[in-house]
């Protein structure tokens, strides 16, 4: 019966392995590919540490240069507005203080009482990868160009 077993394991260890998604690729984000960011980006944020709330997500790059300009538009579930007392509905941020990251990303920051950031990396399939902060809500977006 033990046999059975670990060669069980041992089976579905190794169809675990083979069949495991390849990692997301970064593509470093410089003053080179800047220029082809630029435009209107959309997708769905999951919220929280479970992220089990989505809602839909657009980020507008609105310069090719560095300070990148970017503004953000979140539609905010009930839900997720009710846990960190933040109006649910359309937000929109605009950041006007876009670097460019020695990782390879653009990263928006705002201080004050409403202390908030988002990060972008830019993925070899072409899609933006999300990471955004405002208020104690934390979320992840995958966001693709709009053509």
């Amino acid at each position: 019966m033990k046999k059975i077993i670990c060669v069980g394991v041992v089976v579905l260890l190794i169809a675990a392995v083979a069949f495991a998604a390849a990692p997301i690729k970064n593509v470093p984000i410089t003053d080179k590919n800047l220029k082809n960011l630029k435009g209107t980006w959309e997708g769905t944020i999951a919220y929280g540490l479970f992220q089990v709330e989505t809602g839909p997500m657009t980020l507008e790059i609105l310069n090719d240069t560095v300070p990148v300009k970017g503004k953000v538009t979140l539609d905010v579930p009930q839900i997720v507005a009710s846990q960190y007392a933040v109006q649910s509905g359309k937000q929109t941020k605009e950041n006007p203080d876009g670097k460019l990251t020695p990782q390879g990303s653009i990263l928006w920051t705002g201080g004050g009482a409403a202390n908030h950031s988002v990060e972008a990396w830019l993925t070899d399939g072409n899609k933006l990868q999300i990471f955004y902060y405002f208020m104690g809500i934390r979320g992840d977006a995958t966001l693709t160009k709009k053509k």
